[in-house]
């Protein structure tokens, strides 16, 4: 490593050693996590890296690269090294103390939008057609929206920033993860839009006499089991707290369906992140309840991911 810090590389020789290097300690996907890496390293993009292979890497940019390999080698996620992950085309600030955002969660973002009657939305950079829910009704000017678990606000403020005429109160039980949410907010000139309390699940909303038109959530849901065979990117540097949902991992999924009626507006929807294999045990969960209208969406990869349901009233 000593070696390699000394030596006057090009980015082309630079990124073959790292690809070799993050090979040798597991890394999966090292080529492209090379390249992730080092363009951040260089402060340019990742096609750049190959139209300027041949250039030569200043010595303190080399030494900020070996850094990020060597954190990587330790198997950290490379959000947390270069502290951010982009989510719906916007870069959000992380930090060890929140969930990495998941590209599936976007079709959460998505549903949410075409629920409220969005006629158009930008989805992966492609325009898409959407239809209207006719059974949804806003119940006053302003939409009301409750993220809980919001972790780094992603969900909340990339909610904020499609409807313009909403008010987001985002919910989570780490104060620190409130911190980094608040920054992204205030990154994205939303802030004032979006209020953010600390506690668990509803109880912070007690005496607030809040009614919302959508609840949203991607709760923890990773089971014991499941928690087991996690990646190590995830089993050691996430959050437990943010993944772990008990033994069956329905443990969060049961008490906002339990709770949640007490806190929507007469028509109103909740809707919730799915992990996989958990639709058929959350349907029921559901349709034990109160909700009614039980829908359930697959992403891109065909996995039932997100369940909407409307309340009875």
């Amino acid at each position: 490593m000593f070696a390699v810090a000394e030596q006057n590389l090009t980015i082309r020789a630079t990124l073959l050693w790292a690809e070799e290097y993050l090979l040798r300690y597991g890394v999966p996907d090292a080529n492209i996590e090379a390249e992730y890496l080092l363009s951040h390293a260089l402060d340019c993009k990742r096609a750049e890296l190959h139209l300027k292979h041949a250039s030569h890497i200043s010595y303190n940019a080399l030494q900020k690269f070996i850094d990020f390999v060597e954190r990587r080698i330790k198997r950290e996620p490379s959000q947390y090294i270069l502290g951010e992950q982009e989510f719906w085309g916007l870069p959000f600030k992380v930090t060890k103390d929140v969930l990495i955002p998941r590209p599936e969660t976007e079709v959460l973002v998505e549903e949410v939008i075409k629920t409220v009657n969005c006629e158009r939305l930008n989805v992966n950079g492609r325009k898409k057609q959407t239809s209207s829910i006719s059974q949804f009704t806003v119940h006053s000017s302003q939409l009301t929206i409750l993220d809980l678990c919001t972790g780094s606000g992603c969900i909340a403020i990339s909610l904020a920033k499609e409807i313009p005429n909403s008010r987001v109160f985002a919910v989570d039980i780490s104060e620190k993860a409130l911190d980094v949410a608040r920054e992204n907010a205030e990154r994205y000139d939303v802030a004032d839009r979006i209020t953010f309390l600390n506690g668990d699940l509803f109880e912070p909303l007690n005496g607030l006499n809040i009614k919302a038109d959508i609840i949203v959530s991607n709760p923890p849901y990773i089971s014991k089991k499941m928690f087991q065979e996690l990646q190590p990117e995830v089993k050691n540097y996430e959050p437990v707290t943010a993944l772990y949902g008990g033994g069956d991992g329905l443990d969060f999924y049961r008490r906002i369906v339990s709770e949640a009626p007490a806190y929507l507006a007469q028509g109103g929807y909740l809707m919730l992140e799915l992990g996989y294999g958990q639709v058929d045990k959350v349907k029921r969960v559901l349709e034990n309840s109160v909700f009614k209208k039980v829908d359930i969406i697959k992403d891109l990869s065909g996995i039932k991911r997100v369940v909407r349901a409307q309340i009875k009233h």
